[in-house]
């Protein structure tokens, strides 16, 4: 079976037909049964669903990218071309193009050697690394992925079909002053500055399109050249040919992992029982974001309003998680008016004042540049540590509902702080601290258990942080003894529920890549697991 695919920068139908088989092909799932089908209508166009009945967990496709690179909308701070380690210094230079490199190892790596430093002689193109900046975002790095794109026009055909058969957007995209901004500047860098004129400026600007519109974040850990952990952000993006074609959804029912053997495969599995001929859905944008954001952000690069059952309900599904406090009675919250118009006022449930979205996402923003701040800093500890983030929630939960994605992400990422910061550590921690940590915990796993449902990392992690407070508050109260601690049927549930917690963490967490930290976590778990089954039944049989 054949079908077209509305591309829109494509000239002829022919040059639009794309074989199914061919995806199908580069499916690189050991598994000789295929779990999904890729179907077309006219809603949805091409797309895809579950050929039969999917498991949590089973493994749907493995996919590799046609092409990666670094960001090309904007610049990125210097990394390496082969290995994309985050380069703090210019020890080493591409003796053929000029580009920074970790080494002449990486400098000889056919990744970078028959891509873009394969382009740029033939082009004559030499860059003076010197000139790069090393201190922020280097502007020049753009280009790469569009460079790469073009020399499989040039060397590889078929690949390059894969690219060329995906959705750009240009009608729509063409019409946003923000894209042609952005995308004016890359094609001078291209054409002009670096001199390529051989390019055209519709190869190069749909290119862009192709990435804005198909792009997945590689999601690996950025690594400075001494090894350390810089930050979780990646700047990496990649075209995968077959995990494009899933519909989006902000409650998806997918997740999906990359290896760090440097082809960084994606492997999507089910993360929630997924029925035949069901839609196998991924998410485009972050769902820890709030709705006005996610909207923005599928409307400007996505260029669709997202209609999903977290959308399309105003409190989102009940979880209130971009709801502000009434600043007029401070009793209610403010949520859409129509969630079809993100324009409209948002109105207080309780007083019925009313707020623009625009100020709306003021406040929003506002408050997220506090949140960022928080991101852990080696060269100012203070700014990021425990009271920073119990501060941020003490002064901001007057603004945002406890639900807010803002007040949700700084909850999460303080409920791991406890039992692990210097000072903090979990043996150490108060029976105060404690049940701070369990309570923060709870609040979170409640949202993340309506919008990141089933086999999700996040929701797995936050599982293992919580069976730490209950199992050892019930533990210390019973070394306190009888009257000075929990009641024996609190300690029975605490404890059951710790175990419960940790069986179900470590059943979503198996899947993470190894060596990932959630693999650690699993790991160091299995001897934990063994050792409170057996303290269960132990405590059910002693205790009334």
């Amino acid at each position: 079976m054949t079908m077209k695919v509305g591309m829109d920068h494509l000239k002829s139908e022919k040059d639009g037909i794309v074989s199914d088989d061919k995806y199908a092909n580069r499916d690189q799932n050991t598994k000789k049964e295929q779990l999904y089908k890729i179907v077309t209508d006219e809603i949805y166009g091409r797309h895809m669903v579950a050929a039969r009945n999917i498991k949590v967990g089973e493994v749907i496709l493995v996919d590799e990218p046609v092409t990666m690179g670094p960001m090309c909308a904007t610049g990125v701070e210097p990394i390496c071309l082969s290995c994309y380690t985050v380069l703090t210094n210019k020890n080493y230079t591409c003796q053929i193009c000029g580009w920074p490199m970790c080494n002449e190892k990486c400098a000889k790596n056919p990744v970078h050697v028959n891509q873009e430093c394969k382009v740029f002689k033939e082009n004559g193109v030499k860059v003076n690394a010197k000139d790069f900046d090393y201190t922020g975002e280097e502007p020049l790095y753009s280009v790469i992925s569009i460079i790469r794109a073009f020399a499989l026009k040039l060397y590889n055909p078929d690949r390059w079909s894969l690219i060329w058969s995906l959705m750009s957007h240009n009608e729509e995209r063409r019409k946003k002053r923000y894209w042609n901004k952005r995308h004016d500047m890359v094609i001078k860098l291209i054409r002009e500055d670096l001199g390529m004129k051989s390019i055209s400026i519709e190869i190069i600007d749909t290119i862009m399109g192709i990435f804005l519109v198909n792009d997945f974040e590689i999601t690996q850990p950025n690594k400075t050249e001494d090894g350390h952990i810089s930050s979780n952000k990646s700047n990496i993006r990649g075209l995968y040919s077959i995990a494009s074609i899933p519909n989006h959804s902000c409650i998806c029912n997918t997740v999906h992992t990359f290896t760090d053997d440097g082809t960084f495969r994606m492997t999507v599995r089910a993360s929630q029982i997924i029925k035949k001929d069901e839609d196998i859905t991924h998410t485009y944008v972050d769902p820890l974001e709030p709705i006005l954001h996610r909207q923005e952000l599928l409307t400007i690069g996505k260029f669709f309003q997202c209609q999903c059952p977290r959308c399309e309900n105003k409190n989102e599904l009940g979880t209130n998680s971009s709801a502000c406090i009434c600043p007029s009675c401070r009793k209610g919250i403010l949520l859409p008016q129509d969630v079809t118009d993100m324009s409209s006022d948002w109105l207080c449930n309780k007083c019925k004042a009313t707020q623009s979205s625009e100020k709306i996402s003021r406040i929003y923003n506002a408050i997220k540049s506090k949140a960022d701040d928080l991101e852990y800093d080696p060269r100012n500890p203070e700014k990021c540590n425990i009271p920073a983030h119990e501060a941020f929630l003490k002064k901001y939960g007057q603004i945002l509902h406890g639900n807010h994605m803002l007040m949700i992400t700084v909850k999460y990422n303080l409920a791991k702080m406890y039992g692990r910061m210097e000072g903090y550590k979990a043996d150490s921690l108060t029976d105060a601290q404690l049940s701070r940590k369990q309570e923060l915990c709870e609040e979170v796993l409640a949202v993340f258990n309506k919008i990141l449902p089933g086999c999700n990392r996040m929701r797995g992690i936050i599982l293992y942080e919580l069976h730490l407070p209950l199992v050892m508050l019930a533990s210390r109260s019973l070394e306190k003894g009888p009257g000075k601690g929990m009641d024996a049927k609190t300690i029975k549930k605490n404890i059951k529920n710790g175990l419960e917690f940790l069986k179900e963490s470590i059943s979503i967490l198996k899947y993470e890549p190894e060596g990932s930290f959630e693999d650690e976590i699993v790991k160091g778990s299995k001897e934990t697991l063994k050792e409170l089954e057996t303290w269960w039944d132990t405590i059910s049989k002693i205790l009334p």
